[in-house]
C-alpha cells in the first residue's frame, strides 16, 4: 500500500468515526437514511454501556437524516426538586441517576457549564449537550423564580411543552430553509473527497493536481463552515463557545465538514420529547409501538421509583409522573390513540404462559412472582387479576 493510498484510508476511518453518534440513556435519535422512511434508535442496541450507546448516522449521500429528543431527567414539584426519573424512554435499564433532592427554597444557584447542570456549586447531572444543559437550567431558573402556588402549573407547562408538534414541525421547515445550501455543499465536499480527488490524483497525477484540489477543498469545507455559523446563531444565538468549537473543526477537517448538516440538526429538537419527534417524523405504526412502551413505563416503571425511602423524594417522583403522564395521554387522545388500548395483555406465547411483566411484557410460567429485570415488578395473571 503506497502513501497516498494509506492516507485516504486514514481519512475514510476518520470520517466513519464522524458518522458515530454518541446518545446517553434518555435520549433516542430518529434518523433516515434515504431521506425518506424516518425510525427511532436507541443507544446501546449496537454498542454502548450503562450510561449510553452508538447509533450510526447515514454515512453515504444524501447526508442528512438525524434528529434527536430527550426525556425531561428531573423530577419536578411546587416545593422541591428530584435529581432522579423512574420512567425511561428507552428498552432495558434505567440510566445512572445522582437522586440529589433539593427544595426550591434551598437552591442558592442553577447554571449550566457545558453539558453540566450544576446546583449549588455542584454538578448534579450531565446533560446530552451544552444547549440541553443550558435550557434546563433556565427552566428552573424560571421555576425558582415562580410563585410557589403557580408553580404546579408551570411545571405542567413544561411537560406539556415536550409534546408540541407545531413547534418541532415549525423549528424543522426553518432548518430545512436554513440548510438547503449546506445540504448540497456537503454532498459535493463527500464526492469531491471520495471520489473525484483519488480519481484525479490516479489519472493525472498528485504532482500535476495537487494545488487545484487544494484549492478546491478549502472552498468547499470554507463555504461550509461560515454557512454552518450563519445557520447555528439563527437556531442558537446564545451558543457562542459551542458555535465556534464546531466552525473551527469544519474549516480544519474535511470528514467533520461532510458531517455539518448532522451537527446542525442533531440538537435542533432536542428539547422536545423523543415520542413527539416521533409523531412527526415516523410512519404511524411506529409512532404507536414508540407509544406503547412510553405508556407502559409511566405506569409500570421499574422499582424502585426513588433513589432512596424518602418521603419528600417519593412525592417529588409521584407529582412529576403524574403530571408527565396528563401530558402523554392529552397528546396521545388528540392524535386518535386511547393510551388505555397501550396497556393490553400480550398474547399468550404458549399454553404454558401463566403471567407477564406488565412493563417489559416478559411472560413466565409461574402464576405469581415478580419480574427481576424490572426492580422486582410484581407479575400479572394473563386473567387480568394480580399474581
Amino acid at each position: 500500500m503506497s502513501e497516498l493510498e494509506l492516507l485516504f484510508l486514514v481519512l475514510a476511518l476518520i470520517y466513519a468515526w464522524e458518522c458515530t453518534c454518541w446518545f446517553r440513556r434518555g435520549s433516542v435519535a430518529v434518523l433516515t437514511w434515504l431521506g425518506r422512511r424516518w425510525h427511532t434508535v436507541h443507544p446501546g442496541a449496537l454498542l454502548g454501556n450503562q450510561h449510553g450507546g452508538i447509533v450510526l448516522a447515514n454515512p453515504l449521500p444524501p447526508l442528512g437524516g438525524i434528529v434527536s429528543g430527550n426525556q425531561y431527567p428531573l423530577s419536578l414539584a411546587p416545593d422541591a426538586i428530584l435529581v432522579w426519573v423512574s420512567t425511561g424512554v428507552n428498552p432495558g435499564w434505567r440510566p445512572p441517576q445522582s437522586g440529589r433532592f433539593f427544595r426550591f427554597d434551598q437552591i442558592q444557584t442553577v447554571e449550566a457549564r457545558g453539558r453540566n447542570l450544576r446546583i449549588n456549586g455542584q454538578t448534579v447531572l450531565r446533560g446530552s449537550s451544552p444547549l440541553f444543559a443550558h435550557h434546563l437550567a433556565q427552566q428552573l431558573l424560571g421555576l425558582q423564580k415562580t410563585d410557589p402556588a403557580a408553580r404546579a402549573k408551570a411545571i405542567e407547562k413544561i411537560f406539556r411543552d415536550a409534546f408540541d408538534t407545531k413547534a418541532i414541525e415549525q423549528r424543522w421547515k426553518e432548518h430545512r430553509r436554513r440548510t438547503r445550501v449546506i445540504q448540497w455543499l456537503v454532498n459535493a465536499l463527500f464526492l469531491y473527497v471520495f471520489a473525484a480527488v483519488p480519481f484525479l490524483i490516479h489519472y493525472a497525477g498528485l504532482k500535476r493536481t495537487w494545488m487545484g484540489l487544494l484549492v478546491g477543498l478549502l472552498a468547499l469545507t470554507s463555504s461550509t463552515a461560515f454557512l454552518f455559523r450563519r445557520a447555528h446563531k439563527a437556531s442558537h444565538p446564545d451558543a457562542k463557545d459551542e458555535r465556534f468549537t464546531h466552525f473551527l473543526t469544519i474549516l480544519l477537517s474535511p470528514a467533520t465538514a461532510i458531517r455539518t448538516h448532522d451537527i446542525l440538526s442533531r440538537t435542533l429538537l432536542e428539547v422536545f420529547h423523543p415520542l413527539a419527534i416521533a409523531r412527526v417524523f415516523c410512519p404511524r405504526e411506529a409512532f404507536q409501538r414508540f407509544a406503547a412502551t412510553v405508556v407502559r413505563e409511566i405506569h409500570f416503571p421499574p422499582l424502585p421509583l426513588a433513589p432512596a425511602a424518602d418521603a419528600g423524594a417519593e412525592a417529588v417522583e409521584r407529582f412529576s409522573r403524574a403530571a408527565l403522564q396528563k401530558s402523554v395521554e392529552v397528546f396521545l387522545i388528540r392524535n386518535g390513540i386511547h393510551p388505555d388500548e397501550l396497556l393490553r395483555p400480550p398474547a399468550r406465547a404458549d399454553e404454558t404462559c401463566q403471567s407477564y411483566c406488565p412493563r417489559c411484557g416478559q411472560q413466565f410460567t409461574t402464576a405469581s412472582g415478580k419480574c427481576s429485570d424490572c426492580g422486582g415488578r410484581e407479575l400479572v395473571k394473563f386473567d387480568g387479576s394480580k399474581a
